[in-house]
């Protein structure tokens, strides 16, 4: 009975991971959608390794043409989602039974959208990296508040691992740090 836990956890925190950066990459393709720039909104490319993820394919003579403010609409685009996903998983989980598989995955898929943005707007805000470039091509004084909106993020994620079973909190705090270490890391790697 133990084993199906050790097993199935880190292959559910992987689908919860997975889901995070395809629907943060959904949320960049329907800006890029609204302006005519992506023909088939869900074919996106995010690599098992999560590395290099984009809202590609896109048109690119016509992203070409967007101006630095819808660029930057685009690139709030994915953060956004994860905010409201985390806001949405969040009512979810309220509704759950506690202590049960289903709670933990909607703790960790909580947890994996608010570690997500929070890694934009604060790690990836210091040196701008990945949506953060478009931010610093429309304007630079954004990058503060939005760097003290992954402040108060962080503060929610500390609160809400706080919140849940006392049996979970090591193992979301690990998920937590390892997520944000990942995708900060990939965007050093891949963004060059």
């Amino acid at each position: 009975m133990k084993l199906i836990p050790v097993v199935a956890f880190p292959g559910l925190a992987y689908a919860a991971m997975y889901a995070t950066i395809w629907l943060h990459e959904l949320g960049h393709a329907l800006v890029y959608r609204f302006h005519g720039c992506k023909p088939e909104l869900f074919k996106l490319h995010v690599p098992l390794h999560f590395g290099a993820a984009s809202p590609d394919p896109l048109d690119a003579s016509c992203v070409a043409e967007m101006s630095a403010f819808h660029l930057f609409i685009a690139a709030m685009g994915g953060i956004l989602v994860n905010i409201l996903l985390a806001a949405g998983g969040f009512m979810v989980l309220r509704r759950l039974p506690a202590g049960q598989w289903s709670a933990w995955f909607a703790s960790v898929f909580v947890l994996s959208n608010l570690t997500e943005a929070a890694s934009y707007l604060t790690l990836s805000n210091i040196r701008p990296l990945g949506d953060i470039i478009a931010v610093q091509a429309y304007c630079p004084a954004f990058r503060l508040p939005l760097g003290l909106l992954g402040i108060g993020l962080i503060l929610c994620i500390i609160h809400f691992i706080g919140s849940v079973p006392q049996k979970w909190r090591t193992s979301l705090c690990i998920f937590c740090c390892v997520m944000a270490a990942c995708m900060v890391g990939m965007r050093f790697v891949f963004a060059g």
